[in-house]
């Protein structure tokens, strides 16, 4: 532990590296980040490519046995997704989903990352991942349930929000006094000092979320257990 350093000083130092994860992407990268899409099934004249075609009036259609229709994602080698949404055709209910689960890693190994029970208020964009820390070679979004007891699953499309690996690899420069302003436990603190904590904590935390799965159950219902607990 540094000299002087304190528990509050850990804290500031974590809000930074937030912060700065914050303002790496705030856009939509879905046509830069996924390498294909892959999907189970499709309807005439409902192809995957509509997906990603950002047009209101078309959409992918499932065409197969309810309980049975995916959305693979094959994304490119470094992104990590920050958000991904789906954007659900309202018109008719009983093709929106209504409990989808979201997998990844790599397409022999995929491990379930959250499951995702769909308000029935929503009719338009839904996030169903958030804040992933590693890059993820595939994602698949597993569509478990329809409204209305539906057979058959319609997105009007995809979104995701994403960044690439490399622009979360840490180094001194990012502790320049002109970064620290506005946090002023930080201020005066030695460049490489602040730079081998961070490194320390992002250890932790990788270390933690590769056993948090172990120590609590992961919920199927929604976020707000998760909110609670947090």
């Amino acid at each position: 532990v540094p000299p002087g350093w304190s528990y509050e000083h850990d804290m500031e130092l974590g809000r930074f590296l937030y912060d700065h994860s914050e303002k790496l992407q705030h856009m939509d990268c879905t046509k830069e980040h996924i390498n294909s899409i892959e999907v189970s099934s499709q309807a005439e004249d409902c192809a995957a490519a509509h997906l990603t075609d950002n047009l209101t009036y078309t959409f992918w259609e499932s065409s197969g046995p309810p309980g049975q229709h995916w959305v693979r994602l094959n994304m490119k080698k470094g992104a990590i997704v920050k958000r991904l949404w789906l954007i659900l055709d309202g018109q008719s209910s009983s093709y929106v989903p209504r409990r989808v689960a979201v997998y990844g890693g790599t397409l022999s190994r995929l491990q379930h990352l959250r499951t995702v029970l769909i308000n029935e208020n929503s009719y338009r964009n839904v996030c169903i991942l958030r804040d992933m820390k590693t890059h993820m070679p595939v994602l698949e979004i597993r569509f478990l349930e329809c409204r209305d007891q539906g057979q058959d699953v319609r997105l009007q499309g995809i979104k995701i929000v994403s960044f690439w690996e490399w622009d979360l690899i840490l180094n001194a420069g990012m502790f320049q006094p002109a970064q620290l302003v506005r946090y002023s436990l930080l201020e005066g603190v030695d460049a490489d000092v602040l730079y081998r904590r961070a490194v320390l904590i992002q250890r932790f935390v990788q270390l933690l979320e590769s056993v948090l799965c172990y120590l609590i159950p992961l919920s199927e219902d929604s976020i707000g257990t998760f909110n609670a607990l947090r």
